[in-house]
């Protein structure tokens, strides 16, 4: 059996044992007008002239679902594919293995999450993983005074760990990122849960850190690390993050975190991507 079809049978197992039923969405959506079209949407004209654009993130397409179908409780899994340019400004199109919980009520949804992807994972693609643990918050309390029109930039930046070109972003923006600063190069020194009293974290920030570092470290074959610096989308997120590598095959294989769905809901949610190299052999 190929790994990807044992994956996948794996994490279909794992979601409906936990609840989560079928989420279903189409990958194409009219576009309603031309403020949607931005660098990062893939979108075509139709033989009629109409717009349209390509899927390409399911947590997005769930918190547009929502917003159009309001529900108490969405505890859903999905499927298929994602749609983004890379930095060529090609189509790179990406096979999504998921699941949402809307609203967040407590940590243990965070586990319930995390627990799918990462038995999934170890069932079938590799059985050494490493885990990065961060907090949204705490890397937007560091970029709360940058103006929003920096904040793309910089959060790319932040996320090649590149200290040397953060330095020059934030010289020719006339920017103070010495807090930023701090967290990337905290991200190669200090990536261990006791050492987080030297981030001086909020204590309920420290305390879902710890509870969720805990939960992570039961599992064989997992390594848990801190990584304040994580900036993926961190606009969506409210909360805990995590990105799993595998460490027999180096890769980025999962991600997710705890995102905000509107002023008073939260939601929780975790991907496994599969690149082509993975989904077409």
């Amino acid at each position: 059996m190929k790994r990807v079809d044992k994956l996948v049978r794996s994490f279909v197992d794992q979601a409906t044992g936990e609840g989560f039923e079928l989420f279903l969405s189409p990958e194409t959506e009219a576009l309603r007008d031309l403020s949607q079209i931005n660098d990062d949407v893939v979108f075509f004209q139709a033989k009629g002239g109409g717009l349209f654009k390509l899927r390409r993130d399911y947590t997005a397409t769930i918190v547009e679902f929502l917003k159009k179908n309001p529900s108490d409780s969405l505890r859903v899994w999905y499927s298929g594919f994602v749609y983004r340019y890379d930095q060529t400004g090609q189509i790179q199109k990406t096979f999504q293995l998921g699941l949402e919980i809307v609203p967040y009520n407590s940590p243990q949804d965070n586990f319930v999450v995390l627990k799918v992807l990462i038995e999934s994972v170890l069932n079938s693609l590799t059985d050494k993983l490493l885990i990065e643990v961060g907090d949204s918050r705490v890397i937007e309390r560091c970029i709360q005074h940058v103006p929003k029109k920096f904040r793309k930039k910089l959060l790319e930046l932040v996320d090649r760990k590149d200290v040397s070109e953060l330095e020059l972003f934030a010289s020719l923006n006339n920017l103070d990122l010495s807090d930023v600063l701090k967290l990337v190069e905290a991200s190669f020194t200090k990536r261990s849960v006791n050492q987080l009293k030297e981030f001086e974290l909020d204590p309920s920030i420290e305390r879902e850190i710890v509870e969720l570092v805990d939960f992570l470290s039961g599992f064989s074959g997992v390594t848990v690390e801190i990584d304040f610096s994580l900036a993926r989308t961190v606009e969506e997120y409210d909360g805990p993050t995590f990105i799993f590598f595998d460490l027999k095959d180096p890769a980025l294989i999962a991600a997710g975190g705890r995102y905000r769905v509107n002023e008073n809901t939260l939601g929780v949610g975790g991907t496994i991507f599969l690149e082509e190299r993975a989904w077409s052999r």
